[in-house]
């Protein structure tokens, strides 16, 4: 605000209303003329006047309106608040609560609602996720155990009718017959005799049923698992070609 004391006693007033520019004027010969105005920094007009005044004009003195004088640098700097006020500005989380009062109660129950769903879902995702890498893992176990199983019975009947010392097949099964013979020749307990020769084998912690069944001179092996058929192969005896 623009003001100055008031001690010329024969002044001629013209008083506006409240907040507007008051002045004051004395036209005498051989006097100073003085112009004092009340000016309210909240109207945009105010300020416009107060600035001009600043420009124009370096011996304007300036008090409050209790009368304590206020220096240009104090003016300039209550000047530049009003005109920050409505320039945007990034918050902290802790001025934003000032300014909104933080959240309600309608607002916090419905987060929690929204994160207890969410953690539900991740939860469900995670079981889901554990319970593939698990059937993963004995999946793979018994995949091992049937092609370790299967290579041990590749072996066997490599080596069926062989002579170690010539390295020469004698079979001695009539041709036809040479799968049988080697089927025999395991010694197993079959445990349905209806269906070949059947045997429970454990393979990575799991109960299989391997069947061996004979087919002219070669076999077929086949592996069931939770009653269906986890992998099947067919061998020839290599026997087979030293027949006469």
């Amino acid at each position: 605000m623009f003001r100055l004391t008031l001690e010329a006693a024969n002044q001629n007033r013209a008083k506006l209303e409240q907040n507007r520019i008051i002045t004051y004027v004395q036209a005498m010969e051989g006097s100073i003329s003085f112009r004092i105005q009340y000016l309210d920094l909240r109207e945009e007009e105010a300020r416009s006047l107060v600035h001009q005044g600043l420009e124009t004009s370096s011996e304007s003195l300036f008090e409050d309106h209790k009368g304590s004088r206020i220096t240009r640098e104090q003016l300039l700097n209550s000047l530049n608040a009003f005109e920050n006020e409505h320039e945007s500005c990034d918050l902290s989380l802790e001025e934003l609560e000032e300014l909104t009062g933080g959240l309600g109660l309608p607002e916090a129950l419905v987060s929690s609602t929204i994160l207890m769903t969410m953690v539900a879902g991740t939860s469900g995702l995670f079981t889901n996720g554990m319970n593939a890498v698990g059937n993963s893992s004995i999946q793979d176990a018994l995949n091992a155990g049937i092609r370790a199983d299967i290579e041990s019975i590749r072996h066997d009947l490599s080596s069926h009718n062989l002579n170690d010392a010539t390295g020469t097949y004698r079979p001695t099964a009539e041709d036809g017959e040479i799968g049988q013979d080697f089927i025999d020749s395991l010694n197993l307990e079959d445990i349905d005799v209806n269906s070949g020769t059947q045997t429970r084998e454990n393979f990575g912690g799991q109960s299989v049923i391997r069947t061996i069944k004979a087919e002219g001179n070669s076999i077929t092996v086949t592996y069931s698992h939770s009653g269906g058929v986890a992998h099947s192969t067919s061998m020839v005896a290599p026997a087979a070609g030293w027949l006469s």
